[in-house]
């Protein structure tokens, strides 16, 4: 089953508590956000941390769950998404 079969089978989601796994992400992501808040990366530079957890950033983006207020992970994310290798990676697939 595809991430897009999963994510969109209607038939099978309770909305109640996808909003819930939502708020939840939202919250724990925070502490990711101030972290980010003077470097460009986890680290200040691309380490394994940022192939891990960038990912997770870029995924929770997608699913709306990074919202406006989070600037410092919408900027990651889209610093994450310009490299070559995750580039390659989120298209793998395809």
């Amino acid at each position: 089953m595809s991430f897009k079969q999963f994510y969109y089978a209607l038939d099978r989601r309770d909305e109640t508590v996808l909003n819930q796994a939502k708020n939840l992400l939202t919250k724990s992501l925070a502490p990711v956000n101030e972290n980010l808040g003077d470097k460009d990366y986890l680290i200040g530079d691309f380490s394994a941390a940022d192939m891990m957890l960038g990912h997770s950033c870029f995924m929770a983006n997608r699913l709306g769950c990074v919202n406006d207020e989070m600037s410092n992970i919408k900027d990651y994310v889209a610093r994450i998404a310009d490299r070559p290798a995750f580039q390659k990676a989120i298209t793998m697939g395809e």
